[in-house]
This record gives structure tokens, C-alpha cells and sequence, in this order.
């Protein structure tokens, strides 16, 4: 196996996922939107699966309370317990056992799908990594050609600097990397209003029962 996705997942329990966004619209909503954004990453990640490896990285729940998603992807790891650079690093430490190239992405980015996946990984055969830049500072994918141990050092995580801090630390220990083009992450209420207003759809989940969010 050449190539390995590897999405970051976390079990939708009301209060345990997208906090940010709860604030606005209750967890119990959170967590149904968030349980849709699973299959939706998922599901537009399915035509690379006869290109290579797809796998969900669990955390917050057993591997077995993942069932309604096992259709989805070609398999299970779960997520060391620790801060986010030691999951990462045990992600790419244990995708490169038997993949020449690695890709890492969250489930809160989704305007992603396999073909910017695929530049990605074009972009492996010529650089060390590749990064995925988000409006907000931070960045909606990693990858790698090689696992490079201490890649995820020194960088300051859910803030303005962190694609900064990650591109520092490339420069820093001469390992080539590269842009894909800008994407958003959703992270709260209008983030989401957002994306559906571009998408065209309805941002509301069931449980909302036709009424809107509270207001700030």
C-alpha cells in the first residue's frame, strides 16, 4: 500500500465535540451536525479508496460505537491518549509501517474531497510535506513522504500561528514542503451558516425542529 488517509474522528456524544459550536446551538445539536459531518468527509473521500488506504482515527469511544461509519472506511486505529503532536506523530509513525506516503486530515473541514487529496499526495513525490492551509491560521491537512520524528514540535495548536509554528519547524530541519490551496474549517455557527449558504443547503439539523439558534 502506497498511500494512506487517515481522518481524525471524534465519537459525536452531546458535550464531548465541537464545544465551539455548541455554545451557539446546544450539544445536543452540535453533536448531531457533527455526526453528519463524519459521513460527509467520509463520503466524499470514497472514490480514492481504489487508490489506497482510508482510515478513521478514533478518540472519545470504542472502535465498535464507529460501526454506523465502518462502511465508510477500510479500517479503525484509535488515538493514543495525549496531546494533539503525540496522536499525530503515532498516526504517521504507523501509517509509514507500510505506506510511502501518509496524508492527515480532521473532520471539520468540508470542502475537501479526494482529488484535493490526490494533489496532496502528488505533491509528496517531489516535497517532505505538504500542508493544507485553513482561513483561520491553522491547517485542515498534513502529509509526509517519510515519518519525520519531532515534526510536530514547538507548534502552538488552535490558534492564529499554528500553520506558521509548522512551517518554522520544516524550515528549521531542512525538510522540503509545500501549499495546497486555502480551505475553512468549521468551528462554530456561522462557519457552518456559511458553508450551507455556499452549498445551498439547509444548515439546520432535525433537532433544531424548524426554529433557529439562539442568538449570542
Amino acid at each position: 500500500m502506497t498511500m494512506t488517509i487517515v481522518v481524525f474522528l471524534k465519537y459525536p456524544a452531546p458535550g464531548r465535540c465541537k464545544t465551539r459550536l455548541a455554545a451557539s446551538i446546544g450539544p445536543e445539536a452540535a453533536a448531531e451536525l457533527y455526526r453528519e459531518w463524519i459521513a460527509l468527509v467520509l463520503g466524499q473521500l470514497q472514490e480514492f479508496r481504489g487508490e489506497g488506504r482510508l482510515l478513521g482515527y478514533c478518540d472519545g469511544a470504542p472502535v465498535e460505537d464507529f460501526a454506523p461509519w465502518k462502511d465508510l472506511v477500510d479500517g479503525w486505529w484509535v488515538q493514543p491518549e495525549g496531546p494533539l503532536d503525540r496522536r499525530l506523530d503515532a498516526a504517521f509513525r504507523q501509517g509509514h509501517h507500510d505506506s510511502a506516503r501518509v496524508i492527515a486530515l480532521g473532520s471539520d473541514c468540508l470542502d475537501i474531497d479526494a482529488s484535493l487529496v490526490r494533489a496532496g499526495f502528488d505533491a509528496l513525490a517531489t516535497h517532505d510535506v505538504v500542508l493544507g492551509p485553513a482561513f483561520d491560521g491553522g491547517y485542515y491537512l498534513v502529509g509526509t513522504s517519510r515519518h519525520l520524528p519531532g515534526l510536530f514540535d514547538d507548534v502552538r495548536w488552535s490558534c492564529a500561528d499554528t500553520l506558521a509554528d509548522q512551517r518554522k519547524r520544516c524550515q528549521d530541519n531542512d525538510w522540503s514542503h509545500t501549499l495546497l490551496s486555502p480551505r475553512g474549517d468549521i468551528d462554530t455557527w456561522d462557519d457552518w451558516r456559511a458553508y450551507c449558504e455556499r452549498r445551498g443547503i439547509e444548515p439546520a439539523p432535525s433537532s433544531f425542529r424548524g426554529s433557529p439558534p439562539p442568538s449570542p
